[in-house]
């Protein structure tokens, strides 16, 4: 903590570098890495942070804090969904306090780190993210993919505090739930917001969003609803149609 009080920043903001010297430092096995970036988040690397964070979350955590008043919070945010984390944000000294408690309580409890899912006995694809990071108690282990033929198993290792773990989950047609439609929209919202992050920042994602949005109904930059506030009957004449809206 000293040391951190007595450094000054100043110049730009070279933040893929400093990435890559904190990964390049040595990684005890077993032993939950951490990797917090504070920033303004003006910087124009955006597009290789994102491909540098999603290729190494298993070997670290990677953490954004927005600090200042002008805080480019896409930046921030989309760190975090690569870094499957949160963003935090402090815009002023009060502020900085609430979300430096915040991730202190997010980072306090590592239960599983150098985690593996292995797909036995069915083929499983387009499977976000691989690789995974630690998981915490406050940050389950979110996995969201497509497969063909619900007839295997998955495996989850990784290791704990106490040692090696293992689970084995079964995986059988009789388990297919056809109310868990809503899993589809899960997995489609996951890339979009993935997409998105890319296409800010000069990526060619449009058609790709655009075909997401359409066929799963979501509403994204290239899509939108079309809503219908009045009918016309047989007769001709015109009803207002009142559409339930939440409470501000």
């Amino acid at each position: 903590l000293v040391m951190l009080e007595q450094q000054r920043g100043g110049g730009g903001t070279r933040i893929l570098p400093a990435l890559q010297r904190a990964l390049s430092l040595e990684k005890r096995e077993g032993l939950s890495r951490i990797v917090v970036v504070a920033t303004d988040g003006y910087i124009a690397v955006e597009k290789e942070v994102f491909d540098l964070i999603r290729e190494n979350l298993n070997e670290a955590n990677f953490f954004a804090f927005g600090i200042g008043k002008g805080v480019n919070r896409y930046l921030i945010e989309g760190m975090a969904r690569a870094g499957r984390g949160e963003p935090f944000v402090g815009t002023n000294s009060e502020e900085a306090l609430k979300a430096a408690k915040r991730f202190s309580d997010h980072i306090g409890s590592p239960l599983l780190t150098d985690i593996r899912v292995k797909f036995h006995g069915f083929d499983a694809y387009e499977v976000e993210p691989i690789p995974l990071p630690d998981l915490f108690a406050q940050r389950p282990l979110i996995l969201f993919g497509k497969y063909r033929s619900a007839q295997g198993k998955i495996e989850v290792s990784g290791k704990t505090a106490s040692g090696p773990y293992e689970k084995i989950i079964e995986v059988s047609p009789l388990r297919e739930d056809e109310h868990n439609g809503a899993l589809a929209h899960l997995w489609a919202r996951e890339k979009i917001a993935r997409l998105s992050d890319y296409g800010r920042v000069g990526a060619k994602v449009a058609e790709e969003v655009k075909n997401l949005g359409l066929h799963y109904h979501l509403m994204t930059q290239y899509t939108s609803f079309v809503a219908v506030d009045s009918i016309v009957r047989d007769t001709g004449e015109v009803i207002t149609v009142k559409q339930p809206l939440p409470l501000p």
